[in-house]
């Protein structure tokens, strides 16, 4: 074969293998490899506002998740000096397709010279914390106002530069209100000064009142008051604002509370130890946390006065003939568990009781609504069970009651669950357990429920009756 021939025949045996390897590659798909996506957003996506240094502004967003439920952890990067405050928490749980309302509280330093600041608040998925989704805040800070001169007084006994633009409100028929979101900035001064405000509380709803300012040298309290003046809640120090990072050093205080009736409540705000100046300031705000009809369990709202006592080893003692009132079954999955001493022989009763916290629309007569407990009874190794009850026996409830004798003396243990661990904080129950008397028949829960607390607080009537006070006498003007 001639050289020229033969190389014809390899160019084209070359160029039919490439075509048929070209024609074979597009019979394969192209496999991307995965990539992560952001199931979760910021409503709206950023947020821009201003303010002067020293101030303290809110900025509200909306978490919303599109994936499967989760927890979600909240993270703020911001400008050295700057302060992030994050209501109601750094890490909550969204169920899927559900969404989470967040209040930022950035405090700008009174240093902080004028410009455009950013901070960036960031959340992600517990399950994957490598996908964020950032919510950057634009801020501005303009320079303060102008300070206007002071107008001259006759008054001799007054002292104008203790006014804080909300004076006077030292007393409740002086308050002043406070709204939702808006936060105010008040100064105790002179000494002893008290600070009264008001607002309209509803029904059911979660309320949390914040100091998250407060100027060196004071040591503010708070109160708060229902229109009959009855104290209903007291802080003093508050270190856990962030649960991940308790600091005792912190003694700004805060109050959470859901509100019993609807009506018109009263916040006092003073210094512990009496103390007051011009320089004594301080900013509150009132912040509303509930989402619905069945807000996310707010931890100080959630514990009773019980726990922990979720593990054996935290068990509470309960004595004989004993009645611990106001347990809650909160959060989700709670369980309490108590400790008691019985002796051989002897015939011991313990049971639960909801009747008396139930609500106004009753639908079964001998139950809170979601209320169904299990009560089990274990050995003195908090392991070995000795005897279990859903619905007491012969009863129209859904409480649970064990008889026991035991045949040796010892600390045995009990535990009180919900059925499914449904657990919110309107589930609330009584333990009771009771050392039964020789021959006693009638050793068992009663019929009619304890008195003491009423299965619903009473509203508040329209008009308020003042608290002990000194009323205030007017000065003479020369």
């Amino acid at each position: 074969m001639k050289p020229s021939v033969r190389t014809q025949n390899v160019t084209v045996a070359f160029v039919s293998t490439l075509l048929i390897m070209l024609l074979a590659l597009q019979q394969f798909s192209v496999v991307a490899a995965p990539v992560a996506q952001i199931n979760f957003t910021w409503n709206p996506i950023s947020a821009t506002t201003s303010s002067q240094p020293g101030q303290t502004i809110l900025v509200n967003a909306n978490l919303q998740n599109q994936g499967v439920a989760d927890t979600f952890n909240i993270t703020s990067t911001a400008p050295t000096g700057w302060t992030v405050t994050i209501a109601p928490s750094t890490s909550v749980s969204i169920n899927a397709n559900g969404n989470q309302s967040f209040t930022f509280i950035i405090t700008i330093p009174a240093t902080a010279t004028l410009g455009t600041y950013q901070i960036n608040i960031s959340a992600a998925r517990e399950s994957t914390p490598a996908t964020t989704a950032l919510f950057p805040i634009l801020v501005t800070v303009n320079p303060a106002p102008p300070t206007p001169t002071p107008v001259p007084t006759i008054t001799p006994t007054a002292s104008p530069v203790c006014l804080d633009g909300f004076e006077p409100d030292n007393f409740p028929a002086e308050a002043r209100r406070i709204d939702i979101l808006i936060p105010q900035e008040h100064v105790l001064c002179p000494t002893g000064d008290e600070d009264w405000l008001f607002f309209g509380g509803v029904a059911g709803k979660v309320y949390t009142i914040d100091v998250p300012v407060m100027r060196p040298g004071i040591d503010v309290s708070l109160e708060l008051f229902d229109s009959n003046f009855n104290r209903l809640a007291f802080n003093d120090d508050f270190f856990n604002r962030d649960p991940a990072n308790p600091n005792p050093g912190d003694i700004r205080p805060r109050i959470t509370v859901r509100i019993p009736a609807d009506g018109t409540y009263y916040i006092r705000v003073r210094d512990v130890a009496g103390r007051g100046g011009v320089s004594y300031a301080y900013t509150i705000v009132l912040l509303d946390e509930s989402n619905g009809p069945t807000p996310a369990p707010v931890e100080s709202v959630c514990l009773d006065i019980f726990e922990p006592d979720g593990l054996p080893e935290q068990a509470r003692l309960i004595t004989s003939n004993e009645i611990q009132e106001n347990r809650r079954l909160c959060p989700t999955g709670d369980a309490d568990w108590v400790t008691f001493f019985a002796k051989a022989g002897k015939r011991y009763v313990i049971y639960t009781d909801t009747r008396r916290y139930r609500g106004p629309n009753t639908v079964n007569d001998s139950t809170v609504a979601g209320a169904d407990t299990v009560l089990v009874l274990t050995d003195r190794d908090g392991v070995s069970i000795l005897d279990i009850n859903d619905d007491m026996p012969g009863g129209n409830t859904l409480d649970s009651q064990i008889e026991f004798t035991p045949k040796v003396d010892g600390f045995y243990f009990a535990q009180v669950k919900n059925v499914g661990d449904i657990g919110n904080q309107f589930i609330r129950y009584d333990l009771v357990l009771l050392l039964c008397l020789p021959g006693q028949t009638d050793c068992r829960r009663p019929d009619a429920p304890l008195p003491g607390l009423p299965a619903n607080p009473a509203t508040p009537p329209a008009t308020a009756v003042p608290i002990n006070a000194p009323t205030p006498t007017p000065t003479t003007k020369p």
